[in-house]
């Protein structure tokens, strides 16, 4: 990381939230979501860069250029960023960021700085808190697309039964072809966290109905889709909490 922008990075530590002309800072309190985790730490946005700064002992700080930013977007108190081009983190790499802002409610400063360079924008104007996203081609919004698959859900007694797993901006349902009394619907916020061991094995861990373990037979759930879900599940955690 270059010298000067760790000198920006010592700078924004020392503000609030807030946008300094002097500096071209922006820095504000968040949480990461990775895995169903909160990482709590600090954005930075300075110059051509995005910092996120870790607070966490485990898990390192991230940082990218703004020039790779596809779209930016805040809906929810949820900061959701997509990249052209991956970047690597401690589990890999994504492509996707979700922050969690902790410390405000004003987003105008943070949409004009994703928004405008030069005065030229360069992605998408942040949604204000709570309204609904843009359509995007096909129909649906930035953050409504809708994944099914077929799967099985993976009975510890009795024979394992057939269906569907439908996954919405709203919630999770599974449609079962063997015993229609075995379908459910799950609003996000009755879902405690998911665990995908593999992309063909997907367990929902709920609050109201127990653990559902779910085998998917035709197509499994690759990182761009997953990482989409954990994004509806965090939107939701984060508007429960307001």
């Amino acid at each position: 990381m270059k010298v000067w922008f760790l000198g920006l990075l010592a700078a924004a530590m020392l503000l609030p939230f807030s946008a300094s002309a002097e500096t071209d800072i922006v820095a504000f309190p968040a949480e990461l979501s990775v895995s169903f985790e909160a990482v709590p730490g600090r954005v930075v946005l300075a110059g051509n860069q995005v910092l996120f700064w870790s607070e966490s002992p485990t898990y390192p700080s991230v940082y990218f250029q703004k020039a790779n930013v596809h779209r930016a977007s805040i809906s929810n108190g949820v900061l959701l960023v997509e990249l052209n081009e991956p970047t690597q983190v401690q589990t890999g790499s994504t492509n996707r960021f979700s922050f969690r802002l902790t410390g405000t409610s004003d987003t105008a400063v943070i949409d004009r700085w994703f928004s405008q360079t030069g005065g030229a924008m360069t992605v998408a104007p942040a949604a204000a808190s709570g309204a609904a996203a843009s359509p995007a081609a096909g129909g649906t919004s930035a953050l409504g697309d809708a994944f099914t698959y077929n799967a099985e859900h993976a009975r510890r007694m009795g024979s394992n039964r057939k269906g569907k797993l439908v996954f919405t901006q709203e919630g999770v349902s599974w449609e079962s072809l063997d015993d229609a009394t075995q379908s459910r619907t799950w609003p996000y916020k009755s879902i405690r966290r998911f665990d995908r061991s593999n992309p063909y094995k997907l367990v929902i861990d709920t609050f109201s109905d127990g653990k559902y373990t779910f085998n998917l037979t035709t197509k499994p759930i690759g990182n761009e889709e997953f990482s989409k879900i954990t994004d509806y599940l965090a939107a939701a955690r984060a508007a429960a909490r307001q």
